[in-house]
């Protein structure tokens, strides 16, 4: 029996929650769950990509929450006939429990994909919504505590943890792929791909960078990607040849064959979806210890992990694997093997399972 599904987002831009997003609803189609994507605010390169999957989108050009809004997501659920609605992140979330009260029947839970406390009049907002929710997923351990903190005894608060898509179809070979970001012939190459915003960390990366590699034609940085930092970015890089900015670039995973080291200095994290990519390509990753990365990565075996806010510890980090080919190959190897264990299917799988228990109650 099929179950209707409805995805509530903010915005269409390209992020990682947007792309889970899109494969979360791909994938499911097989297995009976007829997924649409609503989305609040701006319009984004998402609104393409999910058609082009065959994936129902809607945009509701509202911020916050209002009458509209929740009004808007109402008519959006009735024409769509959809029992399910699956927030994602704080700001859909409290939008998704308010439906409720404008359509009673709507079961709803909601997906935190970053560590986040809601603080001050949202945390009294947050505890109340959690009442009215079916299911606070966390896509991780660390994020689970989080919500434990702040959530009312009793909530329900499963961990379905993040996954990618394992299958390397859609990978260009490593040789296209340096054709693509026209690496120099013999240069090495260390990327990040993601959002150009503080809480991601760029400038920190940058930074180290520049300290060791800025006047070495043979050494190359790629930061894939958009963000509020750029204009800030490219003026801190001005002058080095060796440091690009792609822009935004669609599917950005398919490149990453090209690269010789994944780097991402996040400053906070929930479960990276780009890590998890870099891990299936095969790649040493360069990136700060933090609760959440540890989930996933294992200092000295699948990468070099350094305390936040050490500039010194975190260029000779990046120095040490440009200079020892044979560590990079034993970390990238011991990624790759793990990745196996973040495959999108058992994701896939537990969304399913709980999308079909709540339908059945609504």
């Amino acid at each position: 029996m099929a179950v209707r599904v409805a995805h509530l987002i903010y915005g269409l831009g390209l992020g990682g929650l947007e792309q889970l997003v899109v494969n979360l609803a791909s994938r499911s189609r097989s297995r009976g769950v007829d997924s649409s994507i609503l989305a609040l605010g701006r319009d984004g390169p998402v609104h393409a990509l999910a058609r082009e999957r065959g994936i129902d989108v809607e945009l509701l050009p509202v911020d916050g929450m209002s009458l509209g809004a929740l009004l808007g997501i109402r008519r959006a659920l009735e024409q769509r006939n959809a029992s399910v609605l699956h927030a994602h992140d704080l700001g859909p979330w409290l939008n998704a429990v308010a439906v409720r009260a404008v359509r009673p029947k709507t079961r709803v839970l909601a997906t935190f994909h970053e560590q986040r406390t809601p603080e001050g009049k949202k945390r009294h907002a947050a505890a109340l919504a959690a009442r009215a929710t079916d299911a606070l997923v966390a896509c991780g351990d660390k994020v689970r505590q989080d919500i434990l903190g702040w959530a009312p005894a009793g909530a329900r608060v499963p961990v379905i943890e993040n996954g990618v898509p394992l299958e390397t179809e859609a990978s260009m070979s490593r040789g296209a792929a340096r054709a693509e970001l026209r690496i120099p012939e013999g240069a090495l190459a260390v990327g990040y791909a993601g959002g150009l915003r503080e809480i991601k960390g760029p400038d920190r990366l940058l930074e180290a960078f520049l300290d060791k590699f800025a006047d070495r034609g043979d050494m190359h940085l790629f930061l894939i990607g958009t963000g509020p930092m750029e204009s800030s970015l490219r003026a801190a890089a001005r002058g080095h040849a060796n440091v690009h900015f792609t822009g935004l670039i669609p599917n950005a995973a398919r490149l990453l064959p090209a690269l010789d080291v994944y780097a991402q200095t996040s400053l906070s994290e929930g479960r990276s979806l780009s890590m998890l990519e870099a891990m299936a390509a095969g790649l040493p990753t360069l990136a700060h210890d933090l609760v959440p990365v540890r989930e996933i990565h294992g200092h000295e075996q699948t990468a070099l992990l350094v305390a936040p806010g050490d500039r010194a510890a975190l260029g000779s980090a990046l120095q040490r694997l440009v200079a020892d080919a044979e560590l990079r190959a034993r970390l990238g190897a011991n990624a790759r093997q793990r990745a196996g264990r973040y495959s999108i299917e058992p994701m896939v799988d537990a969304y399913e399972a709980l999308y079909r228990e709540l339908a059945a109650r609504s």
